[in-house]
């Protein structure tokens, strides 16, 4: 076997094993189990290990592939449209699937960190995206892209900490979002200076 089928067949096991925690862990919750996952992955227990050593790893993972395949696309597409329900949509929906994975997502060390470091990736997106939406009123004008990845993670944390039905986790989620609108708003402090490393990734 060549390397480079090794890296394939490696990057497949993470995919498939990152597909399975969340459908093992959002269908069965605090049941779930590590090796649960591992057979739905159809691998063994010594290769999730491998590429996950510990269920915060696999948190972190599965926490990842929710955000990028799941949340951003929804959230940079405000860029376009700019329709106020789209953002609350895709923050709704990101709310739902941390509800359904808390029993995972709850081994994360600093959730509202990796949030930040997950969104800090596509800082100039996020810029393009919350000018176009705050040139057409749908955004306050003081916000800013690190404003919207600390509110995520706030979302994000909420959802994981708090066990409430669902009309509940919708109604303060749209209590929350009343802070971006535009009308009637308050002057914001000065935003913190961003860091050395926040500034390297751009």
């Amino acid at each position: 076997m060549t390397s480079r089928t090794r890296r394939s067949d490696a990057f497949a096991n993470v995919h498939r094993i990152v597909a399975a925690a969340r459908e093992v862990f959002g269908r069965d919750g605090d049941n779930a189990t590590l090796s649960q996952v591992a057979e739905a992955a159809g691998v063994a227990n010594a290769t999730l290990y491998r590429h996950f050593p510990n269920r915060r790893a696999l948190a972190a993972a599965v926490y990842e592939d929710i955000v990028v395949t799941d949340i951003k696309p929804a959230i940079l597409a405000l860029g376009r449209d700019a329709p106020r329900a789209a953002f609350i949509d895709a923050l709704a929906h990101l709310e739902e699937v941390m509800f359904r994975q808390r029993p995972l997502l709850a081994s994360i060390g600093d959730l509202a960190e990796l949030t930040a470091q997950l969104f800090t990736r596509d800082r100039d997106q996020f810029d393009d995206m919350i000018m176009q939406a705050q040139a057409t009123g749908e955004l306050r004008p003081d916000l800013t892209s690190d404003d919207v990845a600390t509110f995520v993670a706030m979302v994000t944390t909420a959802s994981v900490a708090m066990n409430q039905p669902r009309a509940m986790r919708r109604r303060y989620l749209s209590l929350m979002f009343d802070a971006l609108n535009p009308a009637a708003t308050e002057p914001l402090p000065e935003p913190a200076p961003r860091t050395r490393r926040e500034q390297s990734a751009r």
